[in-house]
């Protein structure tokens, strides 16, 4: 995977990549002495159904964007001798985001994959989510059944996974037409030939050619088998290659029926020992007209030859087992590290006491932690401490004797971090515009709304697709509220943390997060962004076409290259700022606010302390002399600031209310509290820069009275207004904008800590 076929992915501009695969496979590949992957739980996730009797078998890649998709099914397994050394045979489905029969097979295949990834751990369901979220056009219900295409050809993606096995299923899709020849080609076999002649006496063929590599014969030569049969040797192109791939034809007068997939010739694999003994199989049927498959596979050679001697074909020696009960005896189980706190998943039968042995890519040991297994236990959570908690990619688990197989180490936060789309277009000129800037400016407005639109957050998303909704989208819409909870459901199950290092950010992976970046550098609070991987590759395997020019971003990227000349002192004394203008724009904002109804997420929350941040930067100081003034007018930055605080926290139906937080936080995501420290600061800023007057007089009460609002609402406690995070961000405001405000910082933030706790403004503020 990682170095036959993840630097193609990654190269086109992938950054949610999930991988499925059965658990005892997964296993033993860690375990077995092959080179160990250093990317598995960083740059790609990994989920494992559950374990059953048969095997997890299927070949799906599966590339999903806006605006389309591309499905292929498949023998090839996602290695070297798969993707590049076997002959195998892969069928390729393209469909956009319309309605067509193309997306019902690509809505097919992603719903089969869904329920097998889902809930398996919280990374494949963060992958699942990102990409539901992202792509609208899959909530439509795709066809399990056979579809007609523009040609009149048919197509159908089959499984084991209901009540009819592959087999039975291709056998209807033939119906009752009689079958003039069967062709079979596979590299594995029943001892007994069950499944051939399952087929045989279903499909009273005539003729049965079963196409075999000469070099490596798997056929069973010595099994008593249908007289029908005949031996043909596969395309001399194909010599000295495994032949690896799964084809079934079965031609009658005008069809030719073709099955290809991840399915050999055996009954686990075409489902005819029953759902729960069968192996997890997918396969595309074609329906086609007759004689069409043979040309289309390139198979003509095997046909314009005499058939074979079975006399001298010597077969291949057996495979031996796959030890599936060993394997299963020794799971270690699943590991995610997200931040500071591991959670194991623990599997049936392992040992009630023993240690977990964390190991970093070399396998030295980082970390030994003793666990005890309760009755009712199916998972335990560590808090992990120590410098090189980032290292850990695996683990195993002793007790005594038993010694588990080696198992990986999902860093979730850092696949989080990795999930972000490509900007191109509009998006990228507006994060340009956030990375070329060092001061805020009134039309920088443009590029935070185009990145905001550009994240299409899981909560807007939903909110405008779900009116008149059929049932399948009122049950997406039921899944979706089980994700999110309001602030107030929030406020009541998380749990106060006043750490710092590794708190969650909602932002984590969105487009948006730049803004924020942008905001902390300004006051000094920036943490260093993870590197992301610089390379530039074909990005045209899937087209996501969702981006459009925007003609005051153009202008503002424009601006964003001129010189601001700042004189060398910092101050910009030519610099005049529009107060008519910043009093229109934020009057917009706040008119959009008061008249949405949909629910609000994270990007809400930043675009709250974006307009303040804004306001107080483009403040009248000695360093900007031109700068808004410092009165309770309408175009004064107090009043303005005091609008967008208000328009959110306070009313009959603040818009507070509606915003929606994801269920895994359970504690208060560090890009809240930060805007949740600027909102105070600037309510204590207002008080702190207002010269006395009556005018003052007569306004500040209204300060007072949204602060108590907003203390409300909030329902911050101590530990969390005394947490790393309030605390720095409050200095570094105090000592950039506080210090160019004349603000006395001391008093401020004692100030803002007593009222948030109280209600009330203290009068010693």
């Amino acid at each position: 995977m990682e170095e036959a076929m993840l630097p193609q992915i990654m190269a086109s501009g992938a950054t949610n990549i999930l991988i499925i695969a059965d658990e005892r496979m997964v296993s033993m590949s860690l375990s077995d002495g092959s080179r160990l992957p250093s990317r598995l739980g960083r740059d790609y996730a990994l989920a494992s159904p559950p374990i059953a009797d048969g095997l997890f078998h299927p070949k799906i890649v599966l590339q999903l964007g806006r605006k389309g998709g591309r499905l292929f099914v498949g023998s090839a397994n996602v290695t070297a001798a798969g993707l590049a050394g076997n002959a195998e045979a892969v069928i390729e489905i393209e469909c956009g985001d319309e309605s067509s029969p193309e997306g019902d097979v690509v809505r097919a295949a992603w719903s089969y994959l869904q329920a097998l990834a889902m809930d398996r751990s919280r990374s494949a369901t963060d992958a699942i989510n990102w990409t539901k979220d992202r792509a609208p056009w899959l909530r439509n219900k795709g066809e399990a059944s056979a579809v007609t295409l523009d040609d009149g050809t048919v197509m159908a993606f089959l499984t084991n996974g209901g009540a009819a096995g592959i087999g039975q299923q291709f056998l209807d899709l033939v119906g009752d037409a009689p079958v003039e020849k069967l062709v079979v080609v596979s590299p594995y076999w029943d001892e007994e030939l069950s499944a051939l002649k399952f087929l045989q006496q279903r499909l009273h063929a005539g003729n049965i050619s079963i196409l075999l590599d000469v070099e490596n014969v798997g056929f069973p030569i010595g099994a008593a088998r249908p007289p029908e049969v005949e031996f043909r040797r596969l395309p001399r192109r194909l010599t000295g290659r495994f032949a690896h791939a799964k084809i079934f034809i079965a031609s009658t007068k005008e069809h030719d029926h073709v099955l290809v997939g991840s399915a050999n010739c055996t009954a686990a694999a075409l489902g005819t020992l029953g759902q729960s003994k069968s192996n997890a199989e997918a396969c595309i049927y074609r329906r086609l007209p007759a004689g069409r498959a043979s040309e289309a596979l390139g198979l003509e050679e095997s046909f314009a030859q005499d058939p074979l001697d079975p006399e001298e074909l010597i077969p291949s020696g057996e495979t031996p087992p796959i030890p599936l009960e060993e394997l299963k005896s020794r799971r270690p189980g699943f590991f995610e590290l997200d931040g500071d706190i591991l959670t194991w998943t623990v599997p049936r039968g392992i040992p009630d006491r023993g240690f977990i042995r964390l190991l970093d890519g070399d396998q030295d040991v980082i970390d030994s932690i003793a666990y005890e297994v309760g009755s009712q236990s199916s998972s335990l959570t560590f808090r992990i401490t120590g410098e090189r908690r980032s290292a850990v990619s695996f683990a195993t688990v002793e007790a005594g004797p038993f010694i588990s197989n080696r198992a990986y180490v999902t860093q979730r936060s850092v696949l989080k971090n990795r999930r972000r789309e490509i900007a191109t277009g509009s998006v990228a000129k507006a994060i340009e515009i956030f990375d070329a800037n060092s001061d805020f400016e009134l039309w920088m407005h443009q590029a935070a709304d185009e990145l905001a639109r550009a994240d299409l957050t899981e909560i807007t998303d939903h909110s405008s697709s779900t009116p008149r909704a059929s049932s399948s989208a009122r049950t997406e819409t039921r899944e979706q509220e089980t994700r999110f909870l309001s602030y107030e459901e929030f406020m009541k199950t998380r749990v106060p943390d006043e750490r710092s290092e590794h708190r969650q950010n909602t932002l984590s992976g969105k487009h948006s997060d730049r803004i924020r970046q942008f905001m902390n550098d300004l006051v000094g609070q920036s943490k260093a962004p993870l590197e992301e991987d610089a390379s530039e590759g074909d990005d045209s395997w899937l087209d996501l076409g969702d981006e459009n020019e925007d003609a005051h971003t153009e202008v503002g990227t424009q601006r964003a290259e001129a010189n601001n000349g700042k004189d060398k002192d910092g101050s910009c004394p030519e610099v005049r700022v529009d107060a008519r203008e910043f009093e229109k724009m934020v009057a917009l904002y706040v008119d959009r606010l008061a008249a949405g109804r949909e629910p609000l997420g994270a990007p809400d929350v930043l675009r709250v302390r974006f307009w303040l941040m804004m306001l107080l930067h483009k403040a009248r100081t000695a360093y900007l002399p031109n700068g808004l003034e410092a009165t309770t007018e309408e175009r004064g930055w107090p009043r303005m600031a005091f609008r967008v605080i208000s328009s959110f926290f306070c009313g009959k139906h603040p818009p507070v209310r509606r915003l929606m937080i994801a269920r895994e936080y359970t504690s208060m995501p560090e890009d809240f509290l930060e805007c949740w420290a600027t909102v105070l600061w600037t309510l204590d800023a207002i008080e702190g820069v207002l010269p006395p007057s009556p005018k003052a007089d007569r306004f500040l009460p209204f300060v007072r009275r949204v602060r108590a609002d907003v203390a409300k609402v909030l329902g911050l406690t101590a530990v969390e207004l005394g947490s790393d995070i309030v605390v720095n961000l409050r200095q570094a405001m105090d000592r950039t904008l506080g210090a160019k405000l004349f603000v006395d910082v001391g008093v401020l933030s004692h100030a803002s800590q007593t009222a948030i706790m109280t209600g009330t403004k203290t009068e010693s503020s």
